[in-house]
């Protein structure tokens, strides 16, 4: 008796149609290829499973007919959900082996470590397509109508209005994007929704393509103290300014109280950072990877690194969508077949992993989406955002537990790079000359809120932004 007879007998004589619509053909020895398609074919035209007596006589092929009769014999108290594990589990196991060898013989002695170590995610995220794992929250038999308490509080705010906080919140599998046009603020508003993850108490994990991680942290050191960015990009800061940012970095470390209180005594940074450098970081944090040719498996890679250290992460920010390159480096911000693959792929992470998954993507003079509109059709919230003078806009043009577009106007600071909570207020005369949209809330009042930039008006009148 093999796993894949006892299998299909036990599905058969049970009636179990529900484990075998989950069982596929290539987790089958290729000599039950036959079988399975004669299984197949009878339930597509009879919509019911076949006894092994109807295989009898369906089946014409003498090594498959053999097969048939053998399943007579076979005796097993097995459930069949167990033997499909199994199988399943069989098959991963023999397909790593497989694509290991085949990787092996070919291409290890030339490939540099970073090579090898894509090929392997490459190989890890190919079987993991190609074998079912279903969470079992998904299952009919042990679904619980409610959220545990654990998924209730995985739950996120945006951290951008205070108002729309108080109305929406997103679940742990929700999968987020936030469109605007070049230079509009979308990763500005990536460090401001990392900042009110690690303020919530949830790690924020945030990948950065275009962006390294000393200039991303910069910008969440700004947003953090409020200091000007300016100011910390040029190192030309006061001594209380000093001060705070050397009080917000001894927060990141294990015992940084104590080396906070040294740094008011000699006020040298550097020798400070140095010190506090040699203890542990403390979680929850933000942690940045900044890497240019991120991939989806480099993603999971990365969550698996920290999870497998005891590191609850409560947010994943994609700093942006349109840069993140397919399997072996292929796509990019081009290809729309590539750019919808990966967006899925971004929701599929998402539910793997029960964390919210946030994105920007780049918008065109009319606010949809550049490149492949089709990205929005996996996620389950989409905003679009335009900057004006002090505030931002921003309009959720998608959301599943919204029946209206939804407006909410926040203020932006932009030497400290600060988004929100308080409502803005967009200037009048922008508001009388754009076209009117959606229900929102500004100065604590819902209103309608307003204008589109097209691609030849300038983000802001008389200002050029710090970053």
């Amino acid at each position: 008796m093999n796993l894949s007879s006892a299998l299909i007998k036990q599905v058969l004589d049970l009636v179990d149609f529900d484990t075998w619509s989950r069982v596929r053909k290539i987790y089958l020895p290729t000599e039950y290829h036959q079988l399975y398609d004669t299984i197949e074919k009878h339930v597509n035209k009879y919509h019911k499973l076949p006894s092994v007596g109807e295989l009898k006589l369906a089946v014409r092929d003498a090594a498959t007919l053999d097969k048939v009769y053998a399943l007579e014999g076979i005796e097993t108290d097995a459930e069949p959900f167990l033997l499909l594990e199994y199988l399943k589990n069989e098959f991963a196991q023999k397909e790593a082996l497989f694509k290991l060898d085949k990787w092996v013989d070919k291409t290890i002695a030339f490939e540099s470590a970073e090579e090898v170590v894509r090929s392997l995610q490459d190989i890890a995220m190919d079987i993991e397509k190609k074998v079912e794992i279903e969470p079992e929250e998904q299952s009919m038999q042990k679904m619980n109508l409610f959220e545990s308490e654990e998924q209730m509080a995985k739950r996120i705010t945006l951290g951008l209005n205070a108002d729309f906080d108080k109305q929406y919140q997103f679940l742990a599998n929700d999968y987020i994007l936030m469109g605007g046009r070049r230079g509009s603020g979308k990763s500005l508003t990536c460090i401001n929704l990392a900042h009110a993850a690690v303020t919530a108490g949830k790690t924020a994990v945030y990948f950065s393509i275009e962006m390294d991680a000393r200039q991303t942290m910069q910008r969440y050191a700004a947003v953090a103290t409020g200091i000007p960015y300016n100011k910390i990009r040029n190192r030309n800061l006061s001594v209380s300014e000093w001060e705070v940012l050397a009080k917000f970095w001894a927060s990141r470390y294990h015992n940084g109280d104590l080396h906070f209180q040294t740094y008011k005594e000699h006020h040298d940074f550097e020798r400070f950072h140095t010190a506090l450098s040699k203890e542990d970081l403390k979680y929850p944090a933000l942690d940045i990877k900044y890497d240019p040719h991120l991939t989806i498996a480099k993603m999971k890679a990365h969550i698996n690194r920290l999870t497998a250290q005891g590191i609850e992460i409560g947010l994943i920010i994609v700093d942006y969508i349109n840069q993140v390159e397919g399997p072996n480096g292929s796509g990019g911000m081009y290809d729309w077949i590539t750019q919808i693959e990966i967006s899925k792929g971004l929701k599929q992470l998402a539910q793997d992993y029960e964390i919210p998954v946030f994105s920007p993507y780049q918008t065109d003079a009319t606010n949809e989406a550049r490149f492949a509109k089709g990205i929005l059709d996996s996620a389950d919230a989409a905003i679009t955002l335009t900057a004006h003078d002090d505030c931002i806009e921003f309009t959720v043009t998608k959301m599943r537990n919204a029946d209206d577009e939804i407006t909410f106007v926040s203020v932006m600071n932009w030497d400290n790079l600060q988004i929100g909570p308080e409502n803005g207020q967009i200037p009048e005369k922008e508001e009388e000359d754009a076209p009117k949209r959606g229900k929102g809330f500004t100065n604590g009042k819902k209103k309608v809120n307003p204008e589109i930039y097209d691609d030849d008006t300038p983000i802001m009148d008389n200002m050029t932004p710090p970053w």
